[in-house]
């Protein structure tokens, strides 16, 4: 099963928003243009799925940035993210590497609802994943000599959805939180008795962002 984020009180506070919609007073005019910079921060967690390939999937750190440029409840930009994990591989003296995650997106937002200045934001992204380990050459004593193994860098497409809190606090500035789901194809191998299976398999991880933005209309 497909594990949720640990911080339940953040889905409260988006269906919370979501319900005000009725209450919601009129939106801004839709010929409103703007652009936007934020700094991003927050909480990764792959799925359960890749624990099976010995990834370390508690949740851990992760940073980036995104720029937008949008009209009324509208808005679409470049997202940069960085996060990292640990792959155990059991073996005495060998060190464990980190491995870490970069995506390049583009993404989509569109209002769902307002209450009063909080809004609530439905999003949806996609680009480009890397992996990368470090290090990633590795010596291995087998018993009959040292044999190096070279972790290779993974590249992947990347999409998510999620939702998104906004709120504004002063002189176009700007405070937010969002969850997103994403989900990205990964080549495996596994040993299946005495044979090796390989294969393509679907992974994913949850996203939870905090966001401080600047924004400027035009």
């Amino acid at each position: 099963m497909t594990p949720r984020p640990r911080s339940a009180w953040l889905w409260a506070a988006l269906a919370l928003a979501a319900s005000g919609a009725n209450a919601a007073p009129a939106a801004p005019e839709a010929s409103i243009r703007w652009v936007s910079v934020s700094l991003l921060g927050g909480t990764a967690q792959p799925v359960s799925g890749l624990a099976d390939y010995q990834w370390d999937v508690r949740p851990h750190a992760g940073w980036g940035a995104q720029a937008l440029v949008g009209r009324g409840g509208w808005s679409v930009g470049p997202r940069l993210w960085r996060s990292g994990t640990t792959q155990a591989l059991g073996l005495p003296g060998t060190p464990d590497p980190h491995v870490s995650t970069t995506s390049l997106e583009l993404v989509t937002r569109a209002r769902l609802a307002r209450w009063r200045s909080v809004e609530c934001v439905a999003l949806a992204s996609g680009g480009r994943l890397a992996i990368r380990y470090q290090p990633d050459r590795l010596t291995l004593d087998t018993g009959a000599g040292p044999v190096e193994v070279s972790l290779g860098a993974v590249n992947s497409w990347i999409a998510g959805a999620g939702l998104a809190l906004r709120a504004p606090v002063a002189d176009g500035w700007t405070v937010g939180m969002e969850a997103e789901r994403r989900v990205f194809a990964l080549d495996t191998a596994h040993r299946s008795g005495t044979a090796v299976t390989y294969g393509r398999e679907t992974f994913g991880d949850w996203q939870m962002r905090f966001e401080l933005g600047r924004a400027w209309g035009w």
